[in-house]
């Protein structure tokens, strides 16, 4: 793969989207590392696990969501800025691209519900996990999977019932890329780039609140050419221990001092008052998670080390999964890997040896069901919308005219 692909980006996605994953196994079957809540427990250890820095299964798993966007925004931005597709062009190749996968997902999540595979309710009983108990309480139904795939990329999705609940994040990418298509239209990114950057970081400043202001800031990151910045830095090792620090502040309801500082500093940022597709707002640990994921992003573009450990040939194929593994570990972990468990409990295995056992079983099944997806679903989409697009931006052949 060419280095200009910045292949190292798709590494640090497949790291993120792996993440997203192993997370939602441990809300799943451990919540209270995620809550902090002794009702959610299982010993006694985890309501203070939860209030640790560095815990990416807990915490990680938003903290990856912020890394999507900030990689989203820079890699948009320089696909726009060196393309020279049109603004309908782009908004033909962003729609097919996100939503034709959006909508297999959608309907994975209800062929797994309506067949009678889902038993997360029934693992919740026992996991206490009320994320858990929450996802899949709807009667299945096609056109209702239909409904909750266009909500997912041109609506708000409902989270209660939706039929793959990662979906909440494809309105927010969909909407910064509408943006960035908007800006980049205008011309000015390609003529004056740093007033288009402060123009962005203005706007993302002013909507700091909503997620979608993290791929704003990750367009910046580009336009103002933060890898020459970050390229210069000493002590990287040192900054990603504190950009990981941030990125962990975790969600539980847990508090140390050090916590409740950091959180006081990003209560006063304040609700946008819109109610519009990809306008999800954060809350106060997220913003630090944001925060990260910009200062992340800008970090790794400029560390040649970095890079190689992120571009080897797992990382690459990693990211190829990215996003079909963040679109199918879902209806895999409520299927697989509850009914391991349900099947393990009833045993007699203890509870630690039941969820092991179903972590064993779910992790070589979502990465199946990826890489199922990659090749039937997401490489074709990826391929209609170039073609879509491409065709846009050709010029109608006129007729020729006949001569005498």
């Amino acid at each position: 793969m060419p280095a200009s692909r910045m292949s190292y980006l798709d590494g640090l996605r497949g790291v993120a989207a792996l993440n997203v994953a192993l997370s939602h196994f441990v809300m799943a079957f451990d919540f209270a590392i995620y809550t902090g809540r002794p009702e959610h427990a299982q010993g006694t250890w985890e309501t203070a696990f939860s209030a640790a820095p560095f815990l990416f299964i807990a915490a990680g798993g938003n903290y990856a969501v912020c890394i999507f966007l900030a990689l989203s925004g820079f890699v948009l931005a320089k696909s726009f800025f060196k393309g020279d597709l049109s603004a309908l062009a782009l908004v033909v190749k962003r729609t097919l691209r996100l939503g034709l996968p959006v909508l297999v997902a959608s309907l994975f999540g209800w062929i797994v519900l309506s067949s009678g595979l889902a038993f997360n309710q029934e693992a919740a009983a026992i996991t206490r996990s009320t994320w858990l108990a929450k996802q899949f309480t709807q009667q299945p139904g096609f056109a209702d999977a239909l409904l909750q795939a266009w909500n997912s990329l041109l609506g708000i999705p409902t989270r209660e019932n939706s039929y793959n609940s990662v979906l909440w994040t494809m309105p927010i990418e969909y909407l910064g890329s509408l943006l960035l298509i908007g800006m980049f239209a205008t011309r000015l990114p390609a003529n004056r780039p740093r007033l288009a950057a402060l123009i962005m970081i203005a706007f993302g400043l002013v909507f700091a609140r909503a997620y979608v202001s993290i791929v704003l800031f990750g367009a910046a990151l580009y336009l103002l050419d933060a890898p020459s910045f970050t390229a210069r830095l000493r002590w990287r090792p040192a900054i990603l221990v504190l950009i990981l620090f941030l990125g962990t502040v975790p969600l539980s309801v847990v508090r140390t001092p050090v916590w409740d500082v950091m959180l006081a500093i990003t209560d006063p940022i304040p609700f946008v008052p819109i109610v519009a597709p990809g306008l999800t707002m954060q809350a106060d640990a997220s913003m630090w998670h944001a925060i990260s994921a910009v200062m992340l992003v800008a970090l790794i573009t400029g560390w040649p080390a970095a890079q190689r450990l992120l571009a080897s040939r797992a990382g690459q194929y990693l990211g190829r999964l990215s996003f079909p593994l963040y679109l199918a570990h879902i209806p895999v972990l409520f299927s697989v890997a509850c009914s391991v468990f349900l099947v393990g409990h009833a045993a007699g295995l203890s509870y630690g040896t039941a969820t092991a056992i179903s972590l064993i079983a779910y992790v070589p099944s979502f990465l199946i069901a990826a890489m199922v997806l990659e090749k039937t679903v997401d490489e074709p989409s990826i391929r209609l919308a170039a073609r879509a697009a491409n065709a846009i931006s050709e010029p109608v052949p006129r007729p020729a005219v006949p001569t005498a």
